[in-house]
């Protein structure tokens, strides 16, 4: 299994934008919306971790 190494800004971005939307859709019971989010999010850290 590899390292991941991410740095401070990527996971505060991470978190920012694609946490607080997850959360907020669940909590509206959109679900649409939240699969969109939760696969951008998943998007997202597969292009963070993915070797170059």
């Amino acid at each position: 299994m590899k390292n991941i190494k991410f740095t401070n800004t990527n996971l505060a971005i991470f978190m920012l934008f694609f946490g607080i939307a997850l959360i907020e859709s669940f909590q509206k019971q959109n679900w649409l919306e939240a699969g969109l989010f939760l696969a951008l999010g998943v998007l997202s850290f597969w292009a963070d971790t993915r070797k170059n």
